[in-house]
């Protein structure tokens, strides 16, 4: 049996982001000030990968936080962990610098753990910067979902990995298979246990991260992190999606500071990285000729496409370096 939340500790990892991090900082701690006295405390660590962030400005906006500088950008996994590190909070709440705190979400999200002892992890609910933006009867496509289908996910599975590489996903963004994958049929008002929740902001017991040994490291800079610790975490306990408890987000901050050319092969090998854990070996070579047909697709595509995701030299050269991933070679640089 879990004891009561005592304390709730968030911990933000900022990259190139100073403007997005100070503004978040600022409404968590309007929220802060919001929380009825019965309500647990909540204190924050602040990792600043690569040393952009005012200190005087983080401590005017959070007096007591605990600021820890890196001279380079560790990644987010590893940030996030050495945040975990510092003493204090029975919840660790992982949050990006692109989100913004909603009413007062603190007391919401420990009235979940204090609830449902078996919870592991809980997703407070994400909603879009454009209030009364709502979750479309019909699913948009790829890179368009709103917050609600982005934010809650089915643990990956080869035929979800080939609806998307084939483009199935992008012809057919409505179809049966995304949906379910999607949670897009759920009601985005109720509580809901899903497999996976995007790490843009999820609250996990501390003992529970601590059994699991927290983020997984080598997923760096980004991406796939999070997947891992939601399947890792998802064998101790459930993970409750809670939609009382609520903050905005904007995302693909972290995409957009790489570069696309960048970004593609780094976020395709550390989904190789996850799969050589999860899948057996006919599904991860299977895994890996997908990749290689899906770019394949999207190269001959590319031509006739009215908006490719960046310009038609920098996308072309993001999937050579992708297909260069799947075949086993180095793909950054």
């Amino acid at each position: 049996m879990s004891s009561p939340v005592g304390e709730i500790r968030i911990v933000l990892v900022s990259w190139r982001d100073a403007d997005d991090a100070l503004a978040a900082i600022e409404s968590f701690a309007v929220a802060r000030r919001r929380m009825a006295g019965s309500g647990p405390p909540v204190s924050l660590v602040v990792v600043d990968n690569g040393g952009s962030l005012p200190r005087a400005e983080v401590l005017a906006a959070w007096p007591e936080a605990t600021l820890l500088v890196n001279d380079a950008n560790r990644g987010f996994g590893p940030a996030a962990n050495q945040g975990a590190q510092v003493p204090g909070g029975d919840v660790l709440l992982f949050l990006n610098p692109d989100t913004r705190a909603v009413g007062e979400p603190f007391g919401a999200i420990a009235e979940a753990f204090d609830s449902r002892p078996d919870l592991v992890a809980v997703a407070p609910r994400l909603v879009d910067e454009v209030e009364g933006r709502l979750q479309r009867p019909r699913l948009a496509p790829p890179g368009r979902e709103d917050q609600f289908t982005f934010q809650l996910r089915r643990l990956p599975r080869l035929a979800d990995d080939a609806r998307e590489l084939l483009l199935i996903d992008s012809v057919a963004p409505n179809n049966r298979g995304r949906r379910r994958f999607r949670y897009a049929d759920r009601d985005p008002d109720a509580p809901l246990e899903v497999e996976q929740a995007a790490g843009a902001a999820l609250a996990v017991r501390r003992d529970a991260f601590d059994e699991v040994k927290g983020f997984d490291e080598r997923f760096a800079p980004a991406w796939f992190e999070d997947v891992d610790l939601c399947a890792r975490l998802a064998e101790h306990g459930s993970i409750l999606y809670w939609p009382a408890a609520r903050f905005r987000h904007r995302g693909g901050a972290s995409s957009g500071e790489l570069g696309y050319r960048r970004f593609l092969p780094i976020y395709y090998e550390n989904a190789i990285r996850y799969r050589r854990g999860r899948y057996g070996a006919v599904s991860r070579l299977a895994y890996r000729a997908l990749l290689v047909g899906g770019m394949g697709l999207r190269l001959a595509a590319l031509p006739f496409r009215r908006r490719p995701p960046r310009p038609r030299s920098e996308s072309a050269a993001a999937y050579l370096r992708v297909v260069t991933v799947a075949l086993g070679l180095p793909g950054r640089g």
